[in-house]
């Protein structure tokens, strides 16, 4: 039989249990049922296995928890040695009483080994200390087969005694016997079983002998022996029951209170895990415990918040209401709880709103005893709460707005349900709530008809639980409406589909707004042609199917030439025009299969799939741009028009959009530092060129972080006196390999940023020199300095150089600025202007540099304020040759500038033939490798000590 767990239920003894004599036959019988005992226990119960153990007594000790074992092995420790003393001594008198009338082997030799065995076993349970449950079992039973042993022994014992004295006796020596066995029974209530087997075999014996003495007094000793045996088996399993019942209440009791603990410790971690803040208030609603996380979350001591402290904390704004309420609660008698809502401050200031509820707890007269209830955080409830208010006001007024349809389909009966919204979106009579699905989908668009069944199959046959379309819908007048749908899907408890929910909007005029942004934002407003975007989306295209069918495509990118001159120049408007011209041609010139677009500004771009089946690109590039390039009229005249043009040809000069771009824009560049009007294919020079430019930004931006840039000086000679009248500083910067031009770094000065850092640089150290100098007493005259587009650009051009010479002490007078006059036409003139006229009204001289070479008109010299035009060296270099044009230009400017009244400046004098002819020619300065080299500072300051060079030139005495 399988062992079974104690429990507060088990070994207690259940009705119709079986006496001491149903143990016995049931220790019969077990053999027999041995091999049936297997197969029942599997399916036994647990009532069974109690009543099977309640039944069989020796079951007890090995199926008794360990409470029980050692409760009466202690009670046993006790009793069993006084047991046998006891016995002992009944013996001993026993054997006085009977030495004289019978046998002495009878009465000494038994008295004698029956005392000296229940001595022998007092001393041995004297000696027996605390012991494991297993020994414990074993000890109980050793001492219950002891108790039928010494039972039996005693009662045969006795039985001879009585047979051998005489019978005047017998009653005496019967009532010691039966003292015996009663001693021994109450000693051994603890373990009935073994006081049982003592009271049988210890009685029987000597109540036979009476019973069949014939003697009537004998015989009616023999009776009350059986009765008062039958009243202490009684007893001994009462005292058991009692004794039993006492431990396993103990038991339980004990289980109780470490539930109690089990029970106290899961609350004390449920308070502190649980994110309600527990609290109790007494039956007047003052607060007498709250949770330590109050005091956390609020940073109030937990006593400051015990009464009524705790309203100190809440808003103002909510204090009415949460007394209220409260007191509400309290003066119901507990009958109504308190649920409350109020914002408590937290202990960095902030407000949190809170949701405190308590229930009262009612004595047994139904007074309240106490309150009991959490604090609870709902801030984000309430956040959400408001949310949803002001979600479901706006759907609301938005649906009075809007006027949307919101319907219904049941997929039960497969009919819709609909509002009266239909009327005004779809023109359907305002009677008709409802249509069959059938009938809806006759009034889809045929092309979209397939796909929204289908979308509703798929609703069928998954777990979708929202659905979103667009399609189109005939109304009643029998136009297409383009309509969106948005619904919930609603399902079942097993997840069928049954209905879906949802709304019907007319997006007619969305999708044609849609359509017109696309346009927009894929179209260039001004021409119509496609802009930079639709540009680089066709482009991908293009080359994606060139790609897969082994083709080519040409890209090529234009520029108008000086665009921003007739901008300026003629107006915005004139500029307009000439950009609708171009795009207009380009549309009539170009193929039906080939994208043009603007790019933005005056740059436009073609993309030209398989160009090899017009002919050879060079010529179709060349036949377009000359047919691009003739005047375009506005306004009753002609502007002049042409194009530079660099072209691209996928996949040799790129194989994605981006590098093939750049490679067309790379082309442009090359055609545009060439001139107007040229068309260059790409080469792979050009990038090179373009890593060129790139080194000379990166030594450009090192140059001036390292402090390396500096102003060398060429004097300017007075071609009349020889006098050296100043000079004019240029740009040198200090490379690893010796000092460099300006030349290379040119990238940087056509940099806006770069050639104002540059600029800045070369005036501080120019007006540096300048201080030295005039501390040394050197007078250099004017010291002329360079002005970059860029300078212009910022505006501030003007105050930079009057600063630095206010912080330096030195007069305006000490500088020039030369501008060339490229910056007349790449500036805004006013711009340009301004800060020439604020330079010149300060005391600096203006010059116009390299005149002749640019598009400068003889208006900038009337506008501007010029004070001195250098003719650029390029005439200066050809003088003196056969039937030379340059001298008739040289003549010219000298002799504008004279009548203008502005110093004349000849660059690039390089022979005393040249320095000759300018002096006839009437040229007042001269500037070149004849009269110097550009030279550091400190050769400047020991040329003007040595007095000069112009002695040396033989040209002026």
């Amino acid at each position: 039989m399988r062992p079974v767990q104690a429990s507060a239920v088990e070994n207690r003894r259940l009705p119709g249990t079986p006496g001491p004599v149903g143990c016995v036959a049931l220790l019969t019988a077990r053999k027999a049922c041995k091999t049936l005992s297997h197969r029942f226990d599997r399916c036994s119960t647990p009532w069974l296995q109690e009543y099977e153990m309640r039944s069989d007594p020796l079951q007890q000790i090995f199926h008794n928890s360990e409470v029980v074992l050692r409760a009466q092995f202690h009670n046993l420790r006790r009793q069993m040695p006084l047991m046998y003393g006891l016995m002992a001594a009944n013996i001993a008198f026993l054997t006085v009483a009977t030495y004289e009338g019978m046998l002495r082997a009878h009465s000494i030799v038994g008295g004698a080994l029956l005392g000296g065995f229940c001595l022998l076993r007092a001393v041995m349970w004297l000696r027996r200390g605390d012991a494991e449950p297993a020994d414990i079992r074993r000890y109980l039973q050793g001492s219950v087969m002891v108790s039928a042993a010494l039972g039996a022994a005693f009662g045969g014992w006795c039985y001879l005694l009585l047979s051998g004295v005489d019978p005047a006796r017998q009653p005496a020596i019967a009532l010691y016997a039966f003292v015996g066995v009663i001693t021994c029974c109450y000693c051994l209530q603890a373990l009935p079983l073994a006081g049982w087997f003592v009271l049988i075999f210890g009685s029987v014996p000597v109540t036979v002998h009476l019973l069949s003495s014939g003697a009537w007094y004998l015989i009616g000793t023999g009776v009350m022996f059986v009765c008062a045996s039958v009243l202490i088996i009684q007893s001994l399993a009462t005292s058991y029951q009692t004794f039993s019942d006492l431990l396993y209440s103990r038991k339980e009791m004990s289980g109780l209170i470490e539930a109690l603990q089990h029970s106290h410790d899961h609350y004390r971690a449920s308070v502190e895990l649980n994110p309600q803040i527990p609290w109790i208030a007494d039956p007047k609603g003052a607060v007498i415990e709250l949770s330590p996380r109050w005091s956390q979350l609020t940073g109030v001591k937990l006593s400051d918040g015990l009464g009524y402290g705790w309203l100190k904390i809440v808003h103002t704004d909510d204090v009415e209401e949460a007394r209220a309420i409260w007191e509400q609660a309290i003066a119901s008698g507990g009958k109504r709880p308190a649920d409350v809502r109020y914002r408590i401050r937290l202990a960095d200031g902030s407000y949190r709103w809170y949701r405190a509820r308590a229930s009262a707890r009612l004595g047994e007269v139904g007074e309240v005893t106490a309150w009991f209830g959490t604090l609870e955080d709902i801030d984000e409830q309430v956040a959400a709460e408001r949310l949803l208010r002001e979600s479901e006001e706006r759907y609301r007024l938005a649906s009075l707005a809007t006027n949307d349809i919101i319907w219904d389909l049941d997929f039960r009966t497969s009919h819709i349900f609909w509002n009266s919204a239909a009327t005004a979106v779809l023109g359907y009579p305002a009677d008709k709530e409802g249509v069959s699905l059938a009938w809806w989908m006759e009034r889809v668009h045929p092309g979209d008809r397939r796909k929204l069944v289908e979308e509703l199959r798929v609703i069928l046959k998954t777990r979708q639980s929202l659905w979103a379309s667009e399609f189109r819908g005939r109304g009643a007048d029998g136009a297409y409406r383009s309509l969106a749908s948005r619904a919930y899907v609603v399902r079942d408890d097993e997840g069928w589909a049954i209905r879906l929910i949802g709304s019907l909007q007319d997006v007619t005029g969305q999708k044609e707004n849609e359509a017109r942004l696309y346009q927009a934002a894929h179209s260039d407003f001004l021409t119509g042609l496609a802009n930079r975007a639709k540009f680089n989306e066709n482009l991908q295209s293009a080359l994606t199917e060139a790609g897969r069918a082994g083709k080519r495509v040409l890209l090529l990118v234009m520029d108008v030439d000086r665009f921003k001159t007739v901008n300026d120049g003629w107006g915005h408007d004139a500029g307009d025009t000439l950009l609708r011209e171009v795009a207009q041609r380009l549309q009539r010139f170009v193929p039906e299969a080939a994208t043009v677009a603007r790019l933005g500004g005056d740059e436009f771009a073609l993309i030209l799939p398989e160009p090899d089946r017009l002919g050879l690109p060079e010529d179709l590039v060349g036949d377009l741009i000359a047919a691009l390039s003739r005047p375009v009229r506005f306004n009753g005249r002609q502007i002049g028009l042409s194009l530079s043009a660099g072209a691209a040809i996928a996949f040799s000069d790129g194989d994605t959009a981006e590098a093939l771009h750049k490679s067309a824009d790379l082309a442009l560049y090359a055609a545009k530092k060439q001139g107007p009007g040229h068309i260059r294919f790409f080469e792979e020079a050009f990038r090179d060129e373009a890593r060129r430019e790139t080194q000379m930004l990166s030594d450009a931006r090192a140059a001036l972080l390292e402090d390396r840039i500096v102003p060398f000086y060429q004097p300017k000679i007075c071609l009349r006196s020889g006098a050296p009248l100043g000079f004019e500083a240029l740009l040198r910067w200090h490379h690893p390999d010796g000092v460099r031009p300006p030349s290379s770094i040119s990238a940087a000065l056509a940099d806006p940023g770069l050639s104002v850092q540059l600029t800045d640089r070369m005036l501080d150290g120019v007006i540096s020199d300048i201080t030295r100098w005039r501390g040394m007493g050197l007078n250099v005259g004017r010291v002329a300095v360079n002005g970059a587009s860029g300078d212009f650009l910022r505006g501030d051009f003007a105050e930079r150089i009057l600063n630095r010479l206010a912080q330096a002490g030195l007069p305006p007078s000490v500088l020039e600025v030369e501008v060339t006059e490229t910056v007349f036409l790449s500036q805004k003139a006013r711009n340009v202007e301004t800060i020439l006229q604020k330079l010149s009204h300060a005391g600096i001289t203006i010059a116009l540099d390299d005149f002749g070479t640019g598009y400068a008109s003889l208006t900038h010299l009337k506008q501007f304020p010029v004070d001195t035009i250098k003719i650029d060296r390029s005439f200066i270099s050809r003088l003196g040759g056969p039937a030379s044009e340059d001298s008739v230009i040289v003549d010219a400017v000298v002799d504008l500038a004279r009548k203008l009244g502005i110093t004349s400046v000849a660059e690039g004098i390089e022979t005393a033939t040249q320095a000759s002819m300018l002096k006839a020619r009437g040229c007042d300065v001269g500037q070149g490798y004849f009269f110097g080299h550009p030279m550091p500072a400190d050769q400047v300051s020991e040329l003007l000590k040595a007095g000069g060079i112009a002695s040396e030139s033989g040209l002026f005495g």
